[in-house]
């Protein structure tokens, strides 16, 4: 009887402290995905820490067609303006916000750009994840760090977009490194 009692109360401990330790650093997953890929990794971010997920939605959705998306971009990069985005989340409530992105043109897409401009991360982690076809991080990480520059960025993970989906391994082991 004494031990049930015992491993009862070391259970209830241990899942008291891992619910206030969830409460107190609230994680948010904000991602932007034009193929799929950045989504996918995500979705397995949110999955494995159990945490809120939002994904950024430009006003004027990128075609499907891939020529005419990278058209688009280039119109939006070329006249200097973030584009507006259909969407919005309240982020104050967040200690640390995984943020999903492709690198576009060696950098965070201009619709990441607007998302972060648009909202106040001082005194948050943001903590990049990054899908690309070959760039890695390229020049997002810096980008971030003068978007924010109030906040504290994690290490980040960088995979081939086309990997994603196997990628939940891999998200897991750097997710219990960092966090």
């Amino acid at each position: 009887m004494t031990k049930r009692i015992i491993i009862f109360l070391t259970s209830l401990i241990f899942f008291t402290g891992a619910f206030l330790n969830a409460q107190a650093n609230k994680t948010l997953v904000v991602y932007f995905s034009y193929s799929g890929n950045t989504r996918v990794a995500a979705e397995y971010v949110r999955e494995i820490l159990n945490a809120d997920i939002f994904e950024i939605i430009p006003a004027n959705r990128y075609p499907n067609d891939y020529n005419a998306a990278v058209e688009q971009y280039r119109r939006e990069k070329e006249s200097s303006t973030l584009p507006r985005l259909a969407n919005s989340i309240n982020v104050s409530q967040y200690d640390t916000i995984i943020l999903g992105y492709p690198n576009w043109g060696s950098d965070l897409s201009l619709v990441v750009k607007s998302f972060l401009s648009s909202n106040n991360f001082s005194g948050k982690r943001i903590v990049p994840l990054c899908t690309h076809g070959g760039g890695g991080f390229a020049e997002s990480v810096n980008s971030i760090r003068e978007l924010c520059p109030n906040s504290t960025i994690l290490e980040g993970f960088s995979i081939y977009g086309r990997e994603a989906r196997n990628s939940k391994n891999n998200l897991q082991n750097w997710l219990n490194r960092i966090l």
